[in-house]
């Protein structure tokens, strides 16, 4: 936030990530909101929003900008390199390039992603050696109730007692 210099943080949940749910079993929305919410609920300056949620349907991100944006502000969509690589094959993408400005978070050190076309802001910091996936797949190979030691190291323990609450990612 403040190499991008901004004072709010809005973190959105999508209901439907269309292009996820196509390929793989996706957590339900309900689950992720939760989850997220009890992930940021420290941080002052981040708000957890479930306006795709509310939505519904599939989550397009030209919609929920077109939500949110401010007549006189600029509007950042903050994503990993993964993300951004993709981004032009996202729904309306020709319309969300004139709308948005990418901050694409990146680690100090490694290969900067540029996308062609878009305006870009590199956000850098220190590698984690983390992921979604990652996580997921530890949980799901682990015997019953046993969390294993390097997922609890990467998921803030109300996250975990979460997962372990609802049998998220149970084998």
């Amino acid at each position: 936030m403040q190499q991008l210099d901004i004072d709010l943080l809005h973190i959105v949940v999508a209901n439907d990530p269309w292009q996820k749910s196509a390929e793989r079993l996706v957590t339900p929305a309900h689950h992720r909101f939760a989850m997220t919410q009890l992930a940021f609920r420290d941080f002052d300056a981040m708000t957890v929003s479930d306006l795709e949620i509310r939505r519904g349907g599939p989550t397009y991100t030209i919609d929920t900008v077109a939500e949110l944006e401010r007549p006189g502000t600029e509007t950042l969509l903050v994503m990993g390199p993964a993300a951004a690589s993709g981004v032009s094959t996202w729904h309306r993408a020709v319309e969300l390039v004139d709308r948005v400005r990418l901050a694409i978070v990146q680690p100090r050190g490694g290969p900067t992603v540029h996308v062609e076309g878009w305006r870009t802001h590199t956000v850098l910091m220190e590698p984690v050696e983390a992921s979604a996936t990652y996580v997921r797949e530890l949980l799901t190979h682990r015997p019953h109730q046993e969390i294993p030691p390097q997922a609890a190291q990467l998921v803030p323990p109300a996250v975990m007692s979460y997962i372990v609450e609802h049998r998220l990612y149970s084998p």
